[in-house]
């Protein structure tokens, strides 16, 4: 970053230094403005929400394999998140089917198409990712309440995967207390839950 942009967070960094060096004539801004508004449109205009929570699934399982990993040996079990990360697999397996009936339906005649199962479908689609969240949000950071993904508390420059969890952890490696596990293996349970409720609303079970 600091070769493709030398004046990264220094006193220089800003609009003068832009408006005289950095992109005089604002191209580059204008391309992303323009990266973002096609992003809306599509989001607006498609029939169906492009959401692919297939991948997303594929994601949880390679993150939370990835922490396992790093915990190997801590006195944590895994089981009900890898647990929930399956139903949710399933899930979107299940949704992606039905939206694929939905477009061949579409595709041979709008007469066949209920606009009311694809409002329904949609209404899924968009809610899943608001299932993600918990009303007590992170631990000592309750305004954050997505338990997916969020910043980390240790790096305020970055964000991660699984925040309440990595917070747990930390807060373990500080105290260097045996019992604080207990703290970790809690934060399992509620990612496993958030992730259990995003699979039945993406099921149609919770609404």
């Amino acid at each position: 970053m600091q070769q493709d942009y030398p004046v990264y967070h220094s006193m220089y960094d800003d609009f003068v230094w832009m408006q005289k060096f950095g992109d005089p004539l604002f191209h580059r801004h204008v391309a992303g403005a323009s990266i973002l508004g096609l992003v809306a449109l599509k989001l607006a205009d498609e029939e169906f929400l492009p959401f692919d929570y297939k991948s997303y699934a594929d994601e949880l399982q390679q993150l939370t394999e990835v922490l396992k990993s790093k915990m190997r040996g801590k006195p944590v079990n895994f089981a009900p998140l890898l647990k929930s990360i399956k139903k949710f697999s399933k899930a979107a397996s299940k949704v992606d089917s039905q939206r694929k009936e939905l477009e061949g339906k579409s595709f041979l005649s709008k007469w066949k198409k209920n606009p009311i199962e694809v409002r329904e479908l949609n209404d899924r689609l968009m809610m899943t990712e608001r299932a993600f969240i918990d009303r007590e949000g992170l631990s000592e950071r309750p305004w954050f309440k997505h338990l997916i993904y969020g910043p980390s508390k240790h790096n305020a420059y970055m964000s991660g995967a699984f925040p309440s969890i990595d917070d747990a952890i930390q807060r373990v490696t500080i105290s260097n207390a045996s019992e604080a596990w207990g703290l970790v293996q809690h934060e399992i349970w509620r990612v496993a839950r958030v992730i259990t409720q995003a699979s039945q609303v993406l099921g149609g079970r919770l609404t």
